[in-house]
Formats: C-alpha cells, sequence, structure tokens
C-alpha cells in the first residue's frame, strides 16, 4: 500500500533563491568553457557515460573554491542550480553535431547502398553541392529549415517535459512522498562542497582521490598513451570485462562480464536492495538463461539467433543482436505493460495531483509551482506545436504524430518518473518511434523518420532534480528559471563550438576518429530500419510480454510478494555487466550497513557516492586536457 505524504512539504521559510548573479555567471562559464570540452570528446573518443560528471564537478569546485577565497561563500542553493545547469552543457552540447550527421546521411556509403542518401528531404538537410555543406558552415541560407524545424520540435519537447514534470512532482513527491534513492547523492556532493563540515569533507575528499586515481587509470592513460606512444593501451578493459568466452563453454549463446567503471556499483548502495537483485534477475533471464534457449529450442521465432551466433562472439555484438533477433518485441511489452500498471496504480491519486495544482496551497505558491491551467497551457502548447511541425513536412501521418506527441510522453513520464522516484534507475519504452513508423510507412520512404518526434522525455529526470531542490532548500520554481536562460545559451554555444570543429576538417574525418567509426554504423542501422531490412517487431510477443508483466505485477502486490516489477523491467534490457554491479554494490552497501549502522550509513554512503562521482570527473576532465594537447600537437600544420 502506497504511503501518502502530508502535502505541504518543506517549510515556506526554508526555501531560498539559488539565481543569483553567481549561479549565472557559474551557467556562462560552464556554457562557454565546458561546451568545447564536451564536443571534443564526443567526436574524438566518444565517452558518453561519465562525461556529465566534468562540467559539473569542474564548475562547482571552481565556484566554491573561488569563493572561499574573496569570502562570498557559494550558497547550497547556488551550488544546486550550478550543478544542474552545468550537467545540463554535457546533455546539450552534442545537439548541433546532430545536423552534421543528417547531413553525412546524404554521402554515406550504407544509405547510398540503399538507394536512401538522395531521398533525404531539404528540409533535413541541404543539397551536398550547397554553400553551407561544400564551405562546412551553418550559416548559409539553406540551413535556415532543417535548423527552425528542428528548433521548433525542441521547444515543442521541452514544454511537454516542463509541463509533465509537474504533474510527477505533485504525484511522486507531495502526494506519494516517494523516496527518490539518487536524489541524496546530488544533495551531499551540493551541500558537503558548500557547508564543508570536517567529517564529511573528509570522507567526500577520500573517496574523490580514489575516484580520480581508479578512474584516471581508466580513462586518463588510455589517452596518454594514445598522445605520447599513438597506441591506445587500456590498463583497465572499458566498459567491461568481457567473460563470455568462459560462460558460453556451459551456456553457449549466454554473455556475461564484469563493468570496470565504479559508478553503477557504488549506485548500487542506494538503490533498494530488492530492486537491485531484480535488475541482475531480470539481466539473467534475457542475455544469459534466455539467450541460451533461444539458441537450443527450435522455433521460427529464434531462427535468425541461431542462424547468426558462432561461438567466440564479443559481449557488445552478442547484446546488440539478441535485442534485435529475440528481445526488442519483448521489451516493448515488458516496459508498456509496466507503464500501465504504474498509470493504474496511481489512478487513484492523479485525481489529487490535479486537483492539488488547480487549487494550489500557500507553500506550494511558495515553491513556485505553477497551476495547472499553466500547465495544461504548456503541455497543449506544446503537443500542438509538435503536431503541428510534423503535420506540416509529412501531412498524411497525422494519426501517428498525434499519438507520438500526446500520448508517448505521458506514458514514458509516467513509468520512467516511478523507476526513478523508486530504484533510482528510469528504464524507457523503447523503439516506439521504430514499431510505429514501421508499421505506418512503405519500405524506403525517409521523410517520416527524419521529421521531429516525441518519443522520450525528461521528465523524470525534472522530478528527481526538484527533490533535490528541496532536499537542499532551494526554490524549485528557480530550477525552472535557470533552465530558461541556460538551454538557449548551450544551443547556440553548441552552434558556435560546432561550427568551429566543423570548419577545421571535415566531420567524419581521420581528425575526429570516433566520428570516423560511430557514424558508418549509426548511419548502417538508419538504413536498416528504412528499407525494411530489420523485421524485429512481432505484435503477438509484445501483447504477451504486456499481459505477463501487468498480471505478475498485479499478483505480487496483492499477495506481497517480494517482486520489483519495475526492476525486472529495468534489468530485462540491461546488459549483464552494468546489472551485475549494480547488485554487487548492493550486496556490498547492505554488509557496510550492518558493520556501521543503518543511520550513519545513510549518510556516509551518500558522500562518499558524491565524492567518487566528483573525482570522476576530475580525472575525465584531465584525461580530455591530455587529449586536447596531444591532438592540437599531432594536428598541426607547422
Amino acid at each position: 500500500m502506497i504511503s501518502v505524504a502530508e502535502s505541504s512539504g518543506s517549510k515556506v521559510e526554508e526555501l531560498k533563491p539559488g539565481l543569483t548573479p553567481v549561479s549565472l555567471f557559474a551557467i556562462l562559464y560552464a556554457t562557454v568553457v565546458m561546451t568545447p570540452v564536451i564536443i571534443f570528446l564526443r567526436i574524438m573518443a566518444g565517452v558518453a557515460d561519465v562525461i556529465r560528471f566534468i562540467p559539473v564537478f569542474i564548475t562547482l569546485l571552481l565556484f566554491t573554491e573561488v569563493g572561499r577565497f574573496t569570502y562570498r561563500y557559494v550558497t547550497s542553493q547556488e551550488a544546486f542550480i550550478i550543478y544542474f545547469m552545468a550537467e545540463m552543457v554535457a546533455f546539450d552540447a552534442p545537439y548541433f553535431g546532430g545536423f552534421i550527421y543528417t547531413l553525412y546521411l546524404r554521402k554515406a556509403p550504407y544509405t547510398k547502398l540503399f538507394g536512401l542518401a538522395e531521398k533525404i528531404p531539404t528540409w533535413a538537410a541541404p543539397p551536398l553541392n550547397s554553400y553551407g555543406a561544400v564551405f562546412r558552415t551553418f550559416i548559409a541560407p539553406e540551413w535556415a529549415t532543417p535548423i527552425a524545424v528542428a528548433l521548433i520540435g525542441f521547444t515543442a519537447g521541452m514544454l511537454i517535459d516542463f509541463a509533465l514534470s509537474f504533474i510527477l512532482i505533485q504525484l511522486f513527491i507531495e502526494i506519494e512522498d516517494l523516496p527518490y534513492p539518487v536524489a541524496p547523492i546530488d544533495a551531499q556532493a551540493i551541500t558537503t562542497l558548500t557547508e564543508r563540515t570536517p567529517e564529511k569533507i573528509t570522507w567526500f575528499s577520500i573517496a574523490a582521490v580514489i575516484g580520480f586515481i581508479y578512474e584516471f587509470i581508466l580513462y586518463g592513460m588510455p589517452s596518454i598513451t594514445e598522445t605520447f606512444l599513438k597506441t591506445k593501451i587500456h590498463f583497465i578493459p572499458y566498459p567491461w570485462i568481457d567473460l563470455t568466452s568462459l560462460i558460453e563453454k556451459v551456456l553457449p549463446g549466454a554473455m556475461f562480464g564484469i563493468a570496470t567503471d565504479i559508478s553503477m556499483f557504488v549506485v548500487g548502495w542506494v538503490v533498494p536492495f530488492d530492486a537491485a537483485m531484480w535488475i541482475f534477475i531480470g539481466s539473467l533471464c534475457t542475455f544469459v538463461i534466455g539467450n541460451f534457449l533461444a539458441l537450443k529450442i527450435p522455433h521460427p521465432a529464434f531462427a535468425e539467433w541461431q542462424r547468426e551466433w558462432t561461438p567466440g562472439l564479443s559481449l557488445s555484438w552478442l547484446w546488440q543482436r539478441s535485442v534485435y533477433n529475440i528481445w526488442a518485441s519483448p521489451l516493448i511489452g515488458l516496459t508498456l505493460g509496466a507503464s500501465l500498471y504504474v498509470f493504474v496504480r496511481s489512478i487513484k491519486y492523479m485525481g489529487k495531483a490535479l486537483d492539488s495544482l488547480r487549487k494550489l496551497t500557500e507553500v506550494s505558491r511558495a515553491k513556485g509551482y505553477l497551476s495547472l491551467k499553466y500547465v495544461l497551457l504548456m503541455w497543449i502548447t506544446g503537443v500542438i506545436l509538435g503536431i503541428a511541425i510534423d503535420c506540416l513536412l509529412v501531412p498524411e501521418l497525422w494519426y501517428v504524430w498525434s499519438f507520438i506527441w500526446a500520448i508517448v510522453p505521458f506514458l514514458q513520464a509516467i513509468l520512467v518518473g516511478r523507476m526513478i522516484a523508486e530504484i533510482g534507475i528510469g528504464t524507457g519504452i523503447p523503439y516506439i518511434r521504430e514499431a510505429l513508423l514501421l508499421a505506418t510507412t512503405s519500405p524506403g520512404y525517409v521523410d517520416p523518420w527524419m521529421v521531429p518526434s516525441k518519443t522520450t522525455t525528461a521528465a523524470g529526470i525534472i522530478a528527481h532534480r526538484i527533490k533535490v531542490a528541496l532536499l537542499t532548500k532551494t526554490k524549485p520554481i528557480d530550477y525552472y528559471k535557470a533552465s530558461v536562460i541556460a538551454i538557449p545559451a548551450i544551443i547556440f554555444a553548441s552552434f558556435v563550438f560546432w561550427s568551429l570543429f566543423w570548419s577545421m576538417a571535415p566531420i567524419p574525418s581521420a581528425m575526429y576518429p570516433w566520428t570516423a567509426i560511430s557514424w558508418p554504423v549509426q548511419s548502417l542501422n538508419f538504413a536498416l530500419w528504412v528499407s525494411r531490412s530489420l523485421q524485429i517487431f512481432k505484435p503477438v510477443q509484445i501483447v504477451s510480454a504486456i499481459v505477463f508483466i501487468f498480471v505478475i505485477s498485479a499478483i505480487a502486490e496483492k499477495f506481497k510478494l517480494p517482486f520489483s516489477y519495475l526492476g525486472f523491467v529495468a534489468g530485462a534490457g540491461m546488459v549483464p555487466p552494468f546489472a551485475l554491479n549494480y547488485f554487487l554494490g548492493a550486496l556490498v552497501g547492505r554488509y557496510i550497513e550492518k558493520k556501521v549502522g543503518k543511520e550513519r550509513w545513510e549518510v556516509l554512503r551518500s558522500v562518499i557516492i558524491a565524492g567518487l562521482f566528483c573525482g570522476t570527473g576530475l580525472a575525465v576532465g584531465l584525461a580530455v586536457a591530455i587529449l586536447l594537447v596531444g591532438r592540437s600537437i599531432w594536428g598541426a600544420p607547422y
């Protein structure tokens, strides 16, 4: 039974503003200084998982240290804004790279092979003989329409995300009072660096040093060896130690390994133990036991998997191919079924959440929550704007665009939002756009695959950040104000720095090796989807998985069985090394809790994790600096 919290939340007098001249200047710094670093790291090395730690901790450490020396100390509320706006730089800095990639599809070998290159619409990318394409610049009239189309879709999506986040906040924070297990980690990182209490800063510093040393060996040493020896040497395999060759001797078709980044292991400390266990079980059921059985059972559904599998294949190859050949449809069904079950469970509180927004209390107004009419206005505006731009470009699929913009974001928000709130990990419904377009378009029809679509949402992440705001006694409305300022600035910086890198050398090219490696693979996947060469969606399997997870979840809740449906669904699509790390982290965390006591461990674990993440950010930042220096020397024309 879900406990209902009082809607009063934090006291009004405890909440303080975080958007100040100091935090605004920090946003500007992170945008101008960190954007080129993020872009360069993406196009050079392809590192994405830990990239968010770089701007966050470099910016926050810089401003808190400068504040100490100038006696103008950064408050926890200002640090909250700095923390999440700097993180936003990592997410939005790659934005304009998408335009260059779409232009690349016009000349990619695979899109040419499948006869798709000439079908790319001009509202998605200009012709190859145009001024903007030839001289590698966005400052050309032929780029106006593609950029305008994308920005309209981006704006529509942002309005929907903001609107849905207010509903999730009322539902999961104010009414159901869900735990948000990862929120204390972010809160402790913020308060430890600003308040600097002796015990916390000691544990934070020790963890930061350990995190720095380990992660620098993991990420930095390959950069050093590549810079000075022209050969990338990995002293610790990344992202995992592949044990598939050992396990396939007993279970052919199965995959297994141990993830080498410590972030998932330590996050396992705060993930509820039952959820971590079922994450691991879910991953074992699909990619270990399931892959093995699919290889042995003579059934037409497994024929492609049985044809492709041979001994000695890598974990990454097996993961991709088993998803395509076996698990895509079941994963859609599991996540969709979980989303529907979350909706059914929450529907009795949904009316109360909407009513709370309709009749805001004094405390809610002080927090800056918008009333229902403004939330609906944002949502309706975003939905209409998104549907309108898509219908303008591909009018015959108006019903698909209506579903994608009006229904899908809500289903994703309710699922991902609750996952983050309960277990700290969010897994959305996969392949929705692909499934809809394969069912409604003809092979080789490129235009529908190019239009803006809203099949994911950041509403659940925003709700998590508002939980952190309340933990740090920051007025939640300041997060939205800061976002409205930061996002356009980051997008503009993305425009400037992608233009700069593109003008220096073609993308993809040997100058930016990761693009030369990854973009052809991405273009092949695009061509396979559009040409219908991938036949992975099976309606019977999708429906069966929906019914299965819905019924099992209902039975488990009815009879109080120890089953975490959210954990199982998250794990079912998670590669085994990552799932194993969450589970091992949960086991170690439970052991330490018994040794030091629950209350003390709940405080220390968040501080230690925050310190480890800080060390990770600094280590990756230093690795990037070394890579930048090395590449600038390597690419010098003299």
